[in-house]
Formats: C-alpha cells, sequence, structure tokens
C-alpha cells in the first residue's frame, strides 16, 4: 500500500490502458537533483508505506542537492582495497 504523502500518484492514460505513475514534480526540490537521484525518488514514492520507507526520507531525499556541495563530500568506503 502507498503512503502517497505528497500527492504525486496519478494516473496516465494510453489508448484504453490506464497506468500508475509517481510524478517528481509533486515533491519540492525534486527538479533539482541528478538523473541518477531522481530514480532513487521515484523509487522511493512508489514503495513509501510509512514503516520502511517514510515521507521524511522521501522529503531528505529530495533536498539533497541543496545540503550537499562538492567541496563537503565525504569519501565512498572502498572494500577490498
Amino acid at each position: 500500500m502507498t503512503g502517497n504523502s505528497f500527492g504525486a500518484l496519478d494516473q496516465f492514460t494510453v489508448d484504453e490502458n490506464t497506468y500508475d505513475i509517481f510524478r517528481l514534480d509533486r515533491v519540492e526540490g525534486s527538479s533539482r537533483l541528478p538523473y541518477s537521484l531522481k530514480v532513487l525518488l521515484e523509487n522511493l514514492l512508489r514503495n513509501e508505506d510509512g514503516h520502511l520507507v517514510t515521507a521524511e526520507q522521501i522529503q531528505a531525499l529530495a533536498t539533497w542537492a541543496r545540503t550537499h556541495s562538492p567541496a563537503r563530500r565525504s569519501s565512498s568506503p572502498r572494500p577490498g582495497c
């Protein structure tokens, strides 16, 4: 069951078929995200359930671009190096 806290769930109709889609533009800050993070954002919206994926997690990802700059980036762990 989807939480749909941001009202992102919408429908798209092609011919006689209707599909559920999740509109990223309904989440404030999503337009500034790089494409790779938009893919992750869509996944979070699709799986929001209030327990494993919460509205706070979705908002945190949407505001990531504003709160992280290249100067503040930390290095990623590199297992096996």
